[in-house]
């Protein structure tokens, strides 16, 4: 599978030229001390990375979450105490696979998405994102269908590395840029008072990904105005510095 994924990789981002550019740019400013070889090693193992995400994605019962036996037990301890669980993941690693929890976890899981206008390419989409057992529920819904279900316990898992406009959200230093942070999973972690934790995701062969969570808070009410954001902020900081090729760098993060 390898060559496959370096020959998609090479595809995507040296014939077609994928947002090649915006990569590049993105890749100098977060690392500003990194040689131009190591930039350009970065780019290389990104596009590569992109291709075993577009297999993964092509072929959705290819990738398998693995979670720790003793990682689950803790969720199902939360939920058992009638108790909702925000989960806050980036573009990091293939975070799609994340939809398969269902079957590893006895909880009822969601994720909030943004609809796709193409109507026949989302319905396409929001099939493959539900056939393992997740809910999805429209970006625009969410803080309204998770406060009026708040009664009925569940894990919500939300990409919270999104652009929120400069108007909005938390001004952070991310990536060694001033970055404006989303803080909507924060405001609903607090009106839940839920328990929140860090995605982290780590490839594995065969297209296993190993999944941690690293709690937040237990208590989200009982936290400061945007701890939750900062401590999730420098979570995702740290995994991309650990392994910057699985991050998605043609995104335009810093406009």
């Amino acid at each position: 599978m390898d060559k496959i994924y370096n020959f998609l990789g090479f595809l995507i981002g040296s014939v077609c030229h994928y947002r090649s550019q915006v990569t590049v740019q993105n890749l100098a400013r977060a690392f500003p001390q990194a040689s131009y070889g190591t930039i350009k090693q970065y780019r290389l193992s990104f596009y590569r990375n992109m291709g075993r995400v577009l297999v993964e994605s092509v072929f959705p019962f290819l990738p398998k979450p693995i979670v720790e036996s003793a990682a689950v037990e803790h969720l199902q301890h939360i939920h058992h105490s009638k108790r909702n669980i925000i989960l806050m993941i980036g573009h990091y690693g293939n975070w799609e696979a994340l939809n398969k929890l269902p079957l590893q976890i006895d909880i009822p899981i969601q994720a909030l998405y943004k609809p796709i206008k193409n109507k026949l390419l989302n319905g396409i989409v929001m099939k493959l994102r539900e056939n393992y057992g997740a809910r999805m529920i429209p970006a625009q819904h969410g803080i309204r269908t998770l406060i009026k279900e708040k009664n009925n316990p569940s894990i919500t898992l939300f990409v919270a590395d999104q652009f929120p406009g400069h108007q909005n959200g938390l001004p952070m230093e991310f990536l060694n840029q001033n970055t404006v942070i989303f803080t909507g999973a924060e405001k609903v972690a607090k009106k839940l008072d839920a328990y929140v934790a860090y995605v982290e995701m780590e490839a594995t062969t065969r297209h296993g990904w190993k999944v941690r969570f690293k709690t937040i808070c237990d208590f989200a009410s009982k936290t400061e105005e945007g701890f939750i954001t900062k401590v999730y902020t420098q979570n995702l900081e740290k995994s991309i510095q650990q392994d910057p090729s699985w991050w998605l760098w043609t995104h335009r993060r810093w406009k």
